[in-house]
Order: structure tokens, then sequence, then C-alpha cells
């Protein structure tokens, strides 16, 4: 797939050099990151070269002939933003609050990034912005992609580490994207972030005609030890309220066109659509504990399943017993590196095959 080229242009040349060095890096499946510290070189690189995305920064949005370049955004009756932005360019400003009094109105008018927030924040809104004024069609379609479920009908409390551990397993396969399904997963207070968009917010974009996929799942994605993974729903009550049609419609969206090689879905609640969408699964693993008060669980599981009357369902699904996870003294991502690194993680890398 072809890649987006990313224009850092900032006269704080550590500033660029860092952020464009990390698009490429971190994103370059996907992204080429270039950097420039002066108008110069910037305008000879466009002579040669085609740019999508152009973060305009200081030095740059004061320079008369990058101003020209910048069309005047359209604005429809009705509307609050542009509808699209120079042709095959998005231009993007780097918000600078000490620059603001200074910037010209043109440049106000563009969509606008804080120019000093971490560097995943910085890719994300990208996304949102290219997905919203790019003009770029293309999806990922393709065969061979594997989905798995995970799912705990006692609520074992390993569910989760172990789910976490078989995603950074599949690493070694390709690409992979975890997602959690739980009502109160509470992922910002383990892992410290503060998310802008959510699990409910991706299923909007996907769902609501937007023609790429890739691009609403990255507009929120973040990366944990080599995965990708979408943020647990904020709302969690939303899940068991949202229709059965479109949790099976996502993850047929997710598995044909994320552009991911390996999708798990991490449930919590019997969502809308449970079982159709274990289905279309390749492989369901049930987590049990080492407890004797998960039988009762199992059972019923085993008797609802039957009842559905699903033959192939039955084929692909896995009860196992997972083995004790320590956690010590340690958080957030040192705890994750713990499961990893300990029986949880052996357990998950048997499972793939590593």
């Amino acid at each position: 797939m072809k890649k987006i080229s990313v224009a850092v242009c900032d006269t704080d040349q550590a500033y660029g050099k860092k952020l464009g060095e990390w698009i490429s890096l971190e994103k370059g499946e996907r992204l080429r990151g270039c950097s420039f510290s002066g108008p110069e070189g910037f305008l000879e690189f466009r002579k040669e070269q085609k740019t999508e995305i152009v973060l305009l920064g200081t030095g740059f949005w004061e320079d008369v002939r990058i101003l020209e370049q910048i069309k005047e955004p359209r604005i429809e009756e009705g509307e609050e933003e542009p509808e699209n932005l120079q042709g095959d360019t998005v231009w993007i400003y780097l918000h600078d609050p000490e620059q603001e009094a200074k910037v010209p109105e043109a440049v106000k008018k563009l969509p606008a990034i804080e120019k000093y927030q971490a560097a995943p924040d910085i890719v994300r809104e990208i996304f949102l912005y290219y997905r919203k004024y790019g003009q770029e069609t293309q999806e990922i379609t393709g065969s061979g992609k594997e989905v798995l479920g995970i799912y705990s009908p006692g609520h074992s409390i390993l569910q989760t580490p172990f789910a976490l551990t078989l995603a950074q397993a599949f690493t070694q396969k390709g690409r992979v994207l975890y997602v959690n399904l739980k009502e109160c997963a509470g992922f910002a207070r383990w892992l410290q972030e503060n998310y802008q968009r959510d699990l409910l917010d991706v299923m909007y974009l996907c769902l609501n005609g937007e023609r790429n996929i890739p691009d609403c799942i990255r507009s929120a994605a973040c990366s944990l030890e080599g995965f990708d993974y979408i943020p647990p729903a904020e709302d969690g009550i939303c899940l068991g309220e949202t229709d059965r049609k479109d949790y099976v419609e996502f993850v047929t969206l997710l598995a044909e066109k994320s552009g991911y090689d390996v999708v798990i879905l991490d449930f919590g609640m019997m969502i809308p659509g449970f079982f159709d969408i274990l289905e279309k699964c390749s492989h369901v693993y049930i987590a049990l504990e080492q407890e004797e008060l998960q039988e009762e669980a199992v059972c019923h599981f085993r008797q609802m399943m039957s009842r559905q009357n699903r033959p192939l369902l039955e084929e692909h699904v896995t009860f196992l017993r997972l083995p004790a996870a320590k956690t010590g003294r340690y958080h957030g991502v040192q705890r994750l590196q713990q499961w990893i690194w300990g029986e949880l993680g052996d357990c998950a890398r048997q499972l793939a095959g590593g």
C-alpha cells in the first residue's frame, strides 16, 4: 500500500527531526516522515516530490511563498470546517500558543494540532484530518486474517492478561490489533493514559460510511509491546446498548479491511450478537482459572453454546486453564512485561506457535 508522506516543517530543527524520525520508525507501514528546518529546502523538495500532509510550524507559516501554496479553504453554507484543503495536500497548522498572535488568518483557518504533545497523539490527529480531508480512498482487503476471541464464563481476572500476552506473542507473525470489549477495562488508569477517543468512536467512524477503515482505526489506536490496541469504551454501559448488526459488521470490517494480520477480541459481557461474533472467529479461547468454582460457570456456558446449534463454532473453541500470573510490585507496562516473560507468556507463545 502507498505510504503517506508527512513533512514536519519547523525552524526548531531538533523538534522537527525527532518527530519526523518517530513517524517513520513507529508508523512506517503507513507513513513516511521527513523534516525541514527552513522554507528553502521544503520548497525545493515540493518541486520534486509529493507531500500529502504538511505540518506547518514556526518559520514556515510566515513565508509568503508557502502561503501562496495554501489555497483558501472552501466553507460551504452550514459547515463549520473547510470541505477540502488544497487538492492533494492537507495543510495542518502546528499550534504554538506563544506564536498565536503572529499567525496569519489564512493559517488560522487550517486544521490545527497542538505542537507540544506526545508524538502518538499528534499522529492520531494526523490520521483524523487525513481521513476527513485527504483524497485517498484505498482500502486494505485480503484473506488469511485471523480473528481470535477470548472469553471467560467465570470472569477470570487472568482473561485480559492472557489476551494481552497472546497479542504480543502473535506479533511474530504480523501486525496485531487488540480490541477490549469489557465494560470496565480500566486501561486509562492502568497505563496512565488520557485517551481522546475510544472503541465507541472507532465503531461510529467505521460504521458510518467511512471508506478507509485503517485510518479510522489509526485515529484512536495506541501501541503497546509491539501491537496496537483501540482504547476500551469509556462509557461501558453503551456496549450493551449497541445493536447486534453493528457489532457483526464492525468485526467483519476488522477482519477484512483493517490491514491487520491478527485481530484479538477480549470479551466482557455477552454483547448483542455474541455467538454470531464468536462464529466469525478463526479460534475462540475460553479462559479458566485453576479453581473448582469455575466449573459451574463453564458447564453453564457449554449448555448455552450447545443450545445455539452451531457445530462450526464448537469445532474451534478451546477451553484453556491458565497458569497463575504474578503481579508483584509492578504497574502499567512493567506488569504486562512480567506477564509476557512469565508462565502466562509461555502459554501464549505456545499457542501462537512461537
